[in-house]
C-alpha cells in the first residue's frame, strides 16, 4: 500500500457539466513506496454506471500515453468494489496556464517551444483515433525541466478514423471549436481550433473571442466574428492562428494540410522534438513534495453489497513491475 502525502484532497469537477463530474471525484499526492517516487491519484467514486465508460476511455488513452513523450500517463490504473482509482505520473511544473499568468506575452520563441511539443502530442491522439476536445492551458502540465505534458483525458472520444464525426457538446467554453458549439458533426478539426486558440493566448495573453458578457454571447462570438490580430504577432505566427481558426473544419489546417509544413514551423527539427531533446526556453517554479504531511488516508468505506468491477480494467505501467 502507498502511504499518501497530502495536504488536501481537491474535486476535479471544474468544466463542462457533461464531464462525469457527478461522480465524486479527487486527487491526492502519493509516493510508491518500492520505487520511492511520486505519483497522483485520481480517485473517482463508482456511484453512476453511465459514467464507467468515460472512466475506460480515460484511463486507456492514459495507458497508451507511454508511447508519446508529451502526454501525461498512466503508472496504474485499478480499482476496488466502490472506489477507481488511476496513478498518473507527477507532473511538478505546474501548467501552461500558469506560465501565461506569470510571463504575460510570450516570445515567438517560446511559442514555437511549447506549440512543436504540442503538435507532437496533438497528432499522436488523432493517428490513434482520439480527439481531446478539451485543449485548453489548463489542461497542458509543465514538467520540472518545462516539456509539456497534455493531460486530463476525461472528454477524449476514441475511434476517431477516415469519416468518423461527433455531433454533441463537450468541451470548455472559450477553447471550443465552432461546430462543436453547434452540435454538428465534428472530427480532430475540433483539436486544431482548440490549438489555435492556445496559440493566441500565449502569444498575447488573452482570448481571441473575449470572454465579457455571458455564455450566449461569447458563443456568438466565435461563431459568427473573427478575433483582432495585433500587430505584435509575427507575420507567420498570426498566418498560422488564422489557419487554425477557420470557420469551417474541412479549411481548418490540421485536417487540410499538415501543420508540421506551416512556415512558422520552418526552423523545426521535428526530430529532435519528438525526441524531446530541444532546451525548454523557461525553467519553471516547482513545489517540492519535501516536508508534506505523509499520513495515511481512510478512503471511504466499501459497500458490501456492491459487485459493479470493471473487467479487464486492471493495469501496471511495465516500470513499476521491474
Amino acid at each position: 500500500m502507498c502511504y499518501i502525502c497530502c495536504r488536501e484532497y481537491f474535486p476535479l469537477s471544474k468544466g463542462h457539466p457533461n464531464l462525469y463530474s457527478y461522480s465524486r471525484r479527487m486527487v491526492v499526492l502519493a509516493s510508491y513506496k518500492i520505487k520511492n517516487q511520486l505519483t497522483a491519484i485520481k480517485i473517482i467514486e463508482k456511484q453512476r454506471e453511465e459514467d464507467f465508460k468515460y472512466v475506460r476511455r480515460e484511463a486507456s488513452v492514459l495507458q497508451m500515453a507511454s508511447r508519446c513523450p508529451f502526454l501525461c500517463r498512466a503508472m496504474a490504473t485499478f480499482q476496488t468494489k466502490s472506489l477507481i482509482l488511476l496513478a498518473l505520473e507527477y507532473v511538478n511544473g505546474g501548467t501552461l496556464e500558469n506560465i501565461i499568468e506569470d510571463r504575460g506575452r510570450l516570445s515567438n520563441k517560446q511559442v514555437l517551444f511549447y506549440a512543436s511539443e504540442l503538435v507532437v502530442g496533438i497528432q499522436f491522439l488523432h493517428e490513434n483515433g482520439i480527439v481531446h476536445r478539451d485543449l485548453k492551458p489548463e489542461n497542458i502540465l509543465v514538467d520540472e525541466q518545462g516539456h509539456v505534458k497534455i493531460g486530463d483525458f476525461g472528454l477524449v472520444c476514441t475511434g476517431m478514423y477516415g469519416a468518423n464525426t461527433r455531433c454533441d457538446y463537450y468541451g470548455t467554453p472559450g477553447y471550443t471549436a465552432p461546430q462543436v458549439l453547434l452540435e454538428e458533426p465534428y472530427d480532430a478539426g475540433a483539436d486544431w481550433w482548440s490549438f489555435g486558440v492556445i496559440l493566441y493566448e500565449m502569444a498575447t495573453n488573452r482570448l481571441p473571442f473575449s470572454p465579457k458578457g455571458n455564455l450566449k454571447q461569447q458563443v456568438e462570438s466565435i461563431i459568427n466574428r473573427e478575433p483582432e490580430y495585433p500587430d505584435s504577432l509575427s507575420t507567420k505566427l498570426r498566418d498560422l492562428i488564422k489557419q487554425l481558426l477557420k470557420k469551417k473544419a474541412n479549411q481548418r489546417l490540421g485536417v487540410n494540410g499538415n501543420i508540421r509544413d506551416h512556415p512558422f514551423f520552418s526552423t523545426v527539427d521535428w526530430s529532435n522534438v519528438e525526441k524531446r531533446t530541444l532546451k525548454p526556453p523557461i525553467k519553471p517554479s516547482h513545489e517540492s513534495a519535501t516536508g508534506f504531511n505523509r499520513k495515511y488516508i481512510s478512503f471511504p468505506k466499501e459497500d458490501p453489497s456492491e459487485t459493479r468491477m470493471l473487467k479487464g480494467f486492471d493495469y501496471v505501467d511495465p516500470s513499476w513491475l521491474e
